[in-house]
């Protein structure tokens, strides 16, 4: 039985044959005990008397958020995407950041993100919740850092470094969903809708820097994963990184799209609901 704290680059070859990672399972579990904690004994004090603590949708979206937080992180796909397969490492990054992030935030109600932000330790990041600006530099501040060659490939071999690089992108996300989503608390709702549509198309354009440069690189360009035994046979290190671009460049556009869909048309509703009132 193979055990290891979390999952990381291996020098050995692939084998389907299942890893354990308690790390993994016991950050997931302190996950999901926190959630049902906070809705159980704070959600009471937080909302008016026949009010639901949490709504149907709530709950849906935190659990699906919450599941598929754990099938990308764990085996196989996060040991694959720790240091044998590009592809995988990118697509763990695309969900991470574009669909588990705003999942879990949906799945918060608008008490339980206060009462999270109201906690001493977390004053920095109200700071940027409440300046949608920096939250936008953050999120892609940390996709540049993190897909560096250097920074990757020094972190990817360490099951701390491969850890910390997992936290950093859910991190992220969160603040940047969190303060785009709850901009209308700090200006007005007009210009609230309309920056968040222009931060999601903003989020559009610096992948398709890294993706370019993976797809049309003569070589591979990541040291993990261009020396790693191939996971699949036939599929070398090149073809790993073009698709790995390609997911990167093209693979979150539709992702990207419904994401600014649904902000515009929120935009729309608002400004024509709030024409209607004046």
């Amino acid at each position: 039985m193979n055990v290891s704290w979390w999952c990381s680059a291996q020098t050995g070859p692939w084998s389907w044959e299942p890893q354990y990672y308690p790390g993994i399972w016991v950050a997931m579990v302190a996950l999901l005990v926190g959630y049902i904690y906070v809705v159980r004994f704070f959600g009471p004090t937080k909302v008016k008397p026949g009010e639901p603590i949490c709504s149907r949708a709530q709950v849906a979206s935190f659990s699906a958020g919450y599941l598929m937080l754990w099938l990308v992180t764990d085996w196989p796909i996060g040991a694959l995407a720790a240091g044998y397969l590009l592809t995988a490492h990118m697509l763990q990054y695309i969900l991470y950041s574009l669909v588990i992030a705003p999942l879990l935030i949906h799945g918060c109600p608008p008490w339980m993100r206060e009462l999270i932000l109201d906690a001493k330790l977390l004053q920095w990041v109200r700071w940027l919740v409440e300046r949608p600006l920096q939250a936008f530099i953050l999120f892609n501040g940390v996709l540049a850092l993190t897909h560096i060659p250097f920074i990757a490939d020094t972190l990817k071999p360490l099951q701390f470094g491969s850890m910390l690089m997992d936290i950093v992108w859910l991190g992220a996300a969160l603040i940047f969903w969190t303060a785009i989503e709850g901009a209308e608390k700090y200006t007005a709702p007009s210009v609230a809708n309309a920056r968040r549509v222009l931060y999601i198309i903003g989020i559009t354009i610096l992948p398709t820097i890294p993706g370019a440069f993976l797809v049309f690189s003569n070589f591979p360009i990541y040291t993990t994963f261009e020396f790693a035994t191939r996971a699949i046979e036939d599929f070398s290190a090149k073809d790993d990184q073009v698709l790995a671009g390609l997911l990167m460049w093209v693979a979150m556009m539709p992702i990207l799209l419904v994401r600014l869909a649904v902000a515009f048309f929120s935009w729309s509703a608002a400004e024509s609901k709030r024409s209607g009132q004046v």
